[in-house]
């Protein structure tokens, strides 16, 4: 019973992991797009002037 219990917590562990990991990566993702943005933006304005 021990050892069912502690293979339950593990996994439930990993799947906690996963959920972090996968809210960090789109967190990071946003946060790049926005300085894609920000570097399109500020590029096409040295282009234009």
């Amino acid at each position: 019973m021990r050892s069912r219990t502690r293979r339950v917590s593990r996994k439930n562990g990993s799947f906690i992991n996963f959920v972090q990991c996968h809210a960090r990566c789109r967190v990071s993702i946003g946060f790049s797009c926005t300085i894609l943005e920000i570097q399109n933006t500020t590029h096409s304005k040295c282009i234009s002037t």
